[in-house]
């Protein structure tokens, strides 16, 4: 089972689900709190912050295309687990669901590599992640979204997946 966007809910993700920063602002927004970073620039920038996110979702690609080149310095070679999951473009897979729930309820750092892409993978780790926790995604040329988990956040969120068409 996977969930599929439909052209319908588009503009509702389009716009941020919480406030923009830029790096050195979102670095510090964010100490204290469990972080869950979406995207390979905005993980990046928290490495490079020398914040180590609880859970890094990644695919390699940025902006939808360019590839990036030398991903993820910083990144502690050991004590980070890794994994790999499939999840098409526009859609947010089981596996992908459940490697963000492990990610977030095990011990340590976990690094989900997504072959496909990662751009909806904010959604269920709103829902998941525990409240107060930062989920933070990347906003096209503008920065990165830091999105403090409350119950509303969690309910909008949900509401936006239940949405979705199921195939």
């Amino acid at each position: 089972m996977m969930y599929k966007l439909p052209n319908s809910l588009r503009p509702a993700l389009a716009a941020p689900f919480g406030p923009i920063h830029d790096s050195g602002e979102a670095v510090r927004k964010v100490q204290g709190r469990i972080v869950i970073a979406v995207g390979d620039v905005v993980t990046q920038t928290f490495l490079d912050g020398a914040v180590l996110p609880k859970l890094m979702v990644v695919d390699g690609v940025t902006q939808r295309g360019a590839v990036v080149e030398g991903a993820l310095q910083n990144l502690p070679t050991h004590g980070v687990r890794r994994v790999t999951v499939e999840n098409p473009p526009a859609s947010i897979t089981q596996q992908l669901i459940a490697a963000i729930d492990s990610g977030i309820k095990g011990k340590g750092s976990t690094l989900i590599v997504v072959k496909g892409e990662e751009d909806l993978a904010a959604l269920p780790a709103m829902m998941i992640a525990p409240e107060g926790a930062a989920v933070c995604y990347g906003q096209p040329d503008r920065g990165v979204v830091i999105v403090i988990i409350t119950p509303e956040v969690r309910r909008r969120a949900t509401e936006i997946l239940n949405q979705m068409d199921v195939k």
